[in-house]
């Protein structure tokens, strides 16, 4: 990854679009038969949801999920305006007379990485989803109420929505139960020979395939049980939809048995691992993706029994060297890391020191006198760069003998009790995505 240098932005989220592709590439060798989802849900996990959109449609996805259909809308109008083609609906059979257009009974292909699809999966009964329609996004449904809620924008919209049928298989979120999937099936395909709608896919989603232990495998083993079954009842049901999926990141890596026809690329698209116990993401071949940075605002000397930030809970135990940084729980920082975390400076791994306030931390720079008493140099100067977390195996900053790796997203979520998609997720919208590529070696 490239340095950068925006001293007009105190902290700054740099995002690898190289990384990004590379990891899309390296997902896709574990599922090479299968049609790609890029999700870009939350701000492409905080990443950016427009940039990082283009880089999975440049590394070839077919398809770009987003949870939130205001959010999957919104990402349809930028593609729109960048000249991305859509894969586009056909007209319902009385929009198609009062086009003067021939209907079109034929189910739709699959698309591609130049028109490719969106999926967007949550919506509130009081959605407008015709304009979602409209937007020619696929629309996932759970519910009767939700067929019916999908029907109605599609017959005002005049045009035959792509739906995914969702079955919950055990994880209790979204889906048709099994004593309701059956019935969902058959008003869907009532619904398709009206002309209204067409099933395009069956979905679900796995509760414990990050898991490494044997109740887990069981569980998730019955969840794909389940799934089998209810592309059966789709078939009985009449329905001939072209896509099945249920794999998430953990899917693909550790139940190939579950790739089907299309996987979602998640987590490790932004180069973690779903479960770093079982797995490093170096050890997946992915790599982060995000590198959160800032730089050393004001350096001083304190004495011994100095109490640092509100509430004194860290006291320096002789003369130190603090270090202050434009950085707290404002920009994405959880408190949970005071006198927990360690930053990355000139480097050297500078821990965190008290409590973290809204927008700075104090790190610790080392002693401000040897062994005999005598004075000690501050290793840092104002300007320093100084990492939260990134890559670490980034050569420009560590990942070489003798130099102390950077942090990491995994690190972070060990200090804060918590998991690296909510570290990087965390990342607040104030705090500015500066987008890099990697640079040739010389």
């Amino acid at each position: 990854m490239t340095k950068v240098d925006i001293p007009q932005w105190p902290v700054r989220a740099v995002v690898n679009l190289s990384a990004y592709r590379e990891n899309l590439a390296q997902m896709r060798r574990f599922a090479p038969h299968c049609q790609q989802m890029a999700i870009v849900k939350a701000n492409a996990y905080g990443h950016g949801i427009e940039r990082m959109a283009l880089a999975a449609l440049d590394a070839g996805a077919e398809w770009l999920g987003v949870a939130k259909a205001s959010e999957a809308f919104q990402l349809r109008k930028y593609l729109d305006k960048q000249g991305v083609a859509r894969d586009h609906l056909v007209d319902t059979p009385t929009s198609a007379m009062m086009r003067s257009r021939l209907y079109q009974i034929a189910a739709m292909g699959l698309p591609t990485a130049a028109r490719p699809r969106i999926l967007t999966w949550l919506y509130a009964p009081q959605t407008d989803l015709q304009q979602v329609v409209k937007a020619e996004i696929d629309i996932s449904v759970s519910t009767l109420d939700q067929l019916d809620q999908v029907s109605r924008a599609c017959d005002a919209a005049g045009l035959r929505c792509r739906v995914h049928l969702k079955v919950d298989t055990g994880l209790c979120r979204a889906g048709a139960t099994n004593q309701d999937f059956p019935v969902l099936c058959k008003l869907a395909r009532a619904r398709e020979r009206a002309g209204l709608i067409e099933v395009s896919a069956i979905w679900s989603h796995l509760a414990r395939a990050d898991e490494d232990t044997a109740a887990a495998e069981s569980f998730t083993k019955s969840q794909l049980s389940t799934f089998e079954w209810a592309w059966e009842v789709a078939q009985e049901a009449g329905l001939r939809p072209k896509l099945r999926h249920i794999a998430a990141t953990a899917g693909i890596i550790w139940y190939p048995e579950s790739h089907y026809d299309l996987v979602r690329v998640g987590i490790s698209g932004y180069g973690l691992s779903p479960n770093p116990e079982i797995a490093s993401s170096w050890q997946l071949g992915v790599r982060p993706v995000m590198r959160l940075e800032t730089n050393v605002v004001q350096v001083k000397r304190v004495e011994k029994g100095a109490a640092v930030s509100y509430g004194g809970e860290w006291v320096a135990p002789g003369p130190r060297w603090l270090g202050l940084l434009p950085i707290g729980y404002a920009d994405g920082l959880h408190r949970l890391a005071k006198n927990r975390g360690e930053t990355w400076i000139k480097g050297q791994l500078a821990p965190i020191v008290g409590r973290i306030p809204m927008d700075q931390i104090v790190v610790d720079l080392g002693p401000a006198v040897d062994d005999s008493g005598d004075p000690v140099p501050c290793p840092v100067e104002p300007g320093e760069l100084a990492i939260i977390f990134g890559d670490a195996k980034d050569r420009l900053f560590g990942g070489i003998p003798g130099v102390p790796s950077l942090p990491t997203a995994d690190d972070w979520a060990e200090w804060t009790d918590t998991i690296n998609y909510e570290v990087i997720t965390g990342i607040s919208p104030n705090v500015p995505r500066v987008y890099v590529e990697d640079q040739p070696d010389c």
